[in-house]
């Protein structure tokens, strides 16, 4: 199984948090995505993305579990609606997605906005 953190900022000291802990997940295998400074896509604030496996899961989780941010935790399914609205979990204070950017997504509606 495959999963997903999405590290969440608020201010330049959590942003300084945040890509601390990058190294660390990169040694631990993890692919990292790319550093966004303002919302992007239904994610409502700063964010970049972890891509991690189950063999990984439990170390990955335990480095973030330690950090002071906010942080979803999720499967990667490749049902990104169900990815991030089933069996989530959340690290800090859950934050509100937006589902309908993720609903029209899904029908390709908003292909585009990621790249």
């Amino acid at each position: 199984m495959n999963y997903h953190a999405h590290i969440y900022w608020e201010n330049e000291a959590q942003r300084f948090e945040a890509l601390q802990l990058r190294h660390p997940l990169h040694e631990m295998g993890c692919n990292l995505g790319r550093i966004w400074d303002e919302p992007i896509g239904p994610h409502p604030m700063a964010m970049y993305q972890v891509n991690y496996n189950t063999d990984i899961q439990k170390d990955v989780e335990n480095l973030l579990y330690k950090a002071k941010l906010h942080i979803l935790l999720h499967e990667d399914t490749g049902d990104d609606l169900r990815d991030h609205t089933e069996n989530t979990r959340w690290i800090g204070r859950p934050l509100a997605l937006n589902l309908q950017w993720l609903k029209d997504y899904v029908k390709g509606e908003k292909q585009n906005e990621l790249s």
